[in-house]
């Protein structure tokens, strides 16, 4: 398939409508009517339903839109090795991290590669773990540190640590310290957790017997806020421990035996070529954690 087509393809993708596609490549609206027609005799199909509300993706089309992608991310990773291989380690690195591995390390990592790589530019997302995973396969980032094992099978994985879930409330001098928490005395506590929208939440659900059911009281989408909710005195919550960034003002309290443990790792797209920029941030990620 000619790279090219597959380009104006997803334009028409991407904007709805083939003027609007036409405009944004630059090309006259015939000729890229003209591209698009030669792409689906060469497949042998229709790829778009062509309506008054625009131009809608057809079962193949939906099809060939994933592999496009990835073609297309595949071409520029290619164009990114031969520069390498000619001017040396520039450009753009994409990385992902989880909000609360963002606050843990992630500071010290990028201090670290922005002083041994100055001609590197970093672009950093934080997020959770389903978006950076997402965001790798469709290109948009280069490497992630989230979880392992993850839920996309086609990513690369290289675990660096392994932390444990810990119940996190204000410190009180009048409160003796607590070795450990069981899951039926968590239970009896009302909480502010995290949404089932991050990992922390699901492995939590996932520890839980089927006779225990947690008092949540709160349901936040903020490590941070849920922090200050804690330190503050009021509901305490639940949450990995190098989220905490050894946090004197908070009492941390692992929950166990059996101890709810979650990994943090490095991922990357396994099908991707992966730049110098790329593999030089993850030896820095490993001694990082390493020493932590």
């Amino acid at each position: 398939m000619d790279p090219r087509r597959l380009g104006y393809f997803l334009a028409i993708v991407a904007h709805g409508r083939m003027a609007k596609a036409a405009e944004v490549l630059g090309v006259a609206q015939p000729t890229l009517s003209q591209q698009i027609r030669a792409l689906e005799q060469d497949l042998g199909t229709v790829l778009f339903d062509r309506t008054s509300n625009g131009m809608q993706l057809t079962a193949t089309g939906l099809a060939l839109r994933e592999h496009a992608e990835r073609l297309i991310v595949q071409s520029k990773a290619a164009r990114t090795a031969i520069a390498e291989l000619e001017g040396g380690m520039t450009g753009t690195l994409r990385v992902g991290v989880i909000h609360t591995y963002s606050m843990a390390f992630l500071p010290q990592m990028i201090g670290s590669f922005s002083r041994k790589y100055p001609n590197v530019r970093l672009k950093v997302e934080a997020s959770n773990a389903r978006s950076v995973e997402q965001r790798i396969l469709s290109g948009h980032l280069d490497v992630g540190i989230a979880f392992d094992p993850p839920q996309h099978l086609e990513l690369g994985v290289d675990r660096l640590f392994e932390e444990r879930l810990v119940l996190v409330l204000a410190k009180s001098q009048n409160r003796p310290p607590q070795q450990s928490i069981s899951l039926a005395a968590l239970a009896r506590r009302p909480l502010a957790l995290l949404t089932t929208a991050f990992a922390t939440r699901r492995i939590l659900d996932e520890s839980l017997g089927p006779d225990v059911k947690l008092d949540i009281r709160v349901e936040m989408d903020s490590v941070e806020a849920l922090i200050e909710l804690a330190r503050s005195g009021g509901l305490p919550t639940v949450l990995a421990d190098r989220s905490l960034n050894a946090r004197k003002d908070l009492a941390v309290i692992p929950i166990g035996p059996p101890w709810i443990r979650r990994s943090g790792a490095l991922l990357w797209d396994a099908h991707r070529y992966q730049t110098a920029a790329a593999r030089a941030f993850m030896a820095i990620a490993r001694s990082t954690t390493k020493s932590l």
